[in-house]
């Protein structure tokens, strides 16, 4: 009876120790396959000088609808962005939006941070900045 009580003891402690070396396991592939994804989007939108020259347009949804964008690309870096169309966008939001574009055009990238204040106009202007950056590449 002893010896079944012994047995059944360490019977539970490998079973745990299984379920902990499992839950481990599965937490690393999944931890490793969105680093992979973060890195594979990083790549996508990092500022790589390797943009063709030229001047490219993009779209994207902002707060009052379509936002438009030209994206001017010198020696393969962002030289300017100009807004060329956002005609229901409410002003006062969208100025402090606008913002951003000087953060894109120092960082050399359109992965910044939303303005405070101007969330959907702000993710409207990167997105077109980004669909402008992919004409590009």
């Amino acid at each position: 009876m002893k010896q079944l009580k012994k047995y059944k003891h360490f019977l539970m402690r490998l079973l745990n120790l299984v379920l902990i070396v499992g839950v481990c396991f599965a937490y690393h592939n999944i931890a490793t396959i969105r680093a992979e994804k973060e890195a594979k989007i990083a790549a996508e939108n990092s500022g790589s000088g390797l943009w063709k020259d030229g001047t490219y347009e993009g779209s994207g949804q902002g707060f009052g609808g379509q936002i438009v964008v030209s994206v001017t690309i010198k020696n393969g870096s962002i030289d300017d962005i100009q807004i060329k169309e956002a005609k229901n966008e409410d002003s006062a939001y969208f100025n402090n939006a606008k913002k951003i574009i000087d953060t894109m055009k120092q960082k050399q990238t359109a992965d910044v941070d939303v303005a405070s204040g101007a969330t959907y106009s702000s993710k409207g202007i990167i997105a077109a900045v980004r669909n402008a950056l992919k004409e590009a590449s």
